[in-house]
């Protein structure tokens, strides 16, 4: 069964177009950002109090990590799960 010319280019252009939507949900970024196991236990406006946050955890021996809230708003600062409770008592303790 041959097409017709306009046919054929019509049907091109609509391969193409889903192939475009296809390839645009798959390459879509996320919002918030997923930085696999490690849990937010605290949330700060500056770098001076992710800094001072990061030297409690560090005088603790807790590893932390420092990366920006998904709203753009202050930073976030991360733990292992394993170190979650002890992070968030090292930061509660007077």
């Amino acid at each position: 069964m041959d097409l017709p010319a306009p046919y054929l280019l019509l049907v091109a252009l609509l391969v193409i177009g889903v192939l475009g939507l296809v390839l645009r949900w798959a390459f879509a970024t996320d919002e918030k950002r997923d930085y696999g196991l490690l849990r937010e236990v605290a949330k700060v406006p500056s770098r001076t109090a992710a800094r001072f946050v990061e030297d409690r955890l560090r005088g603790a021996g807790i590893r932390a990590t420092t990366v920006p809230s998904a709203d753009g708003d202050g930073l976030r600062i991360l733990v292992f799960p394993a170190d979650e409770k002890t992070a968030i008592a090292a930061l509660l303790d007077d």
